[in-house]
């Protein structure tokens, strides 16, 4: 992967592409394979230092051994001039960098962020939109169920996707996000029920399924069944990159 590739992951992520560039990086994602994989291991990264920078007592040992992979890369290559001038987002641009080089060499230096896995770590759910997809008739409903999965009322919206579900019980979406609320709930049985099937299914959240199911099985100490699922994620699923890291926490 070419330093210039990172710029653009780095410039994606921050808005900073213009209409047509933004166009053509997304055409890439979709078929480049190890374009692909190598910005979610990014992405990935980015988002987990964002949070984590920041607690210098937990990240000194992890920032020093990516001190190390940043310094001879950067050395190689002369890049100053063509990231960001802040210094702070510069250091915040090599770390992730060099935590993706780590990565894909199979260091899997994640794992010095702290031992063990725990579930609050991994349950980062993306923002939904219901009404986008919805029925024009339900358009209430669906707004408050959109707000309270954002908002992290998982209760509400258990309670909401419940009603979306009477009226269209074989949508995948809904089930897949009542799948989700079930297991904030501990409502595990329910939950990977849904999953289940999803995941033998060919939608678009198949993979995402098997991912759920793992956080399921991480929620209640069933590492080894946790550990069994993560095996079962491809490499081209999106959460990938994450069911590595849990998979190497769980080792």
């Amino acid at each position: 992967m070419q330093e210039q590739d990172y710029i653009l992951f780095e410039n994606y992520l921050s808005d900073n592409l213009s209409k047509e560039e933004h166009i053509a990086f997304e055409a890439r994602l979709n078929s480049d394979l190890s374009f692909r994989k190598t910005f979610v291991v990014y992405k990935e990264f980015s988002e987990n230092l964002e949070y984590e920078i920041g607690n210098e007592s937990k990240t000194a040992d992890f920032k020093a051994n990516l001190d190390n992979i940043s310094f001879q890369y950067f050395n190689k290559e002369d890049v100053k001039s063509e990231v960001t001038s802040s210094k702070k987002t510069f250091s915040f641009y090599k770390y992730a960098v060099a935590a993706s080089i780590a990565l894909l060499m199979g260091f899997f230096v994640y794992n010095q962020f702290s031992e063990g896995a725990n579930y609050s770590d991994f349950n980062t759910h993306e923002t939904v939109d219901f009404t986008v997809r919805g029925a024009e008739g339900n358009v209430g409903l669906l707004i408050k169920t959109t707000k309270a999965f954002n908002d992290k009322e998982y209760e509400k919206a258990n309670v909401y996707l419940e009603e979306l579900l009477v009226s269209d019980p074989e949508n995948i979406e809904y089930n897949f996000y009542y799948a989700i609320t079930n297991i904030e709930l501990n409502n595990f049985a329910k939950a990977e029920t849904i999953l289940i099937s999803i995941s033998k299914g060919s939608s678009a959240y198949s993979n995402r399924a098997k991912w759920y199911l793992a956080l399921s099985k991480l929620k209640q100490d069933e590492n080894e069944a946790c550990i069994s699922v993560l095996k079962t994620i491809p490499e081209d699923a999106d959460d990938y990159s994450q069911a590595l890291q849990l998979l190497n926490k769980l080792k």
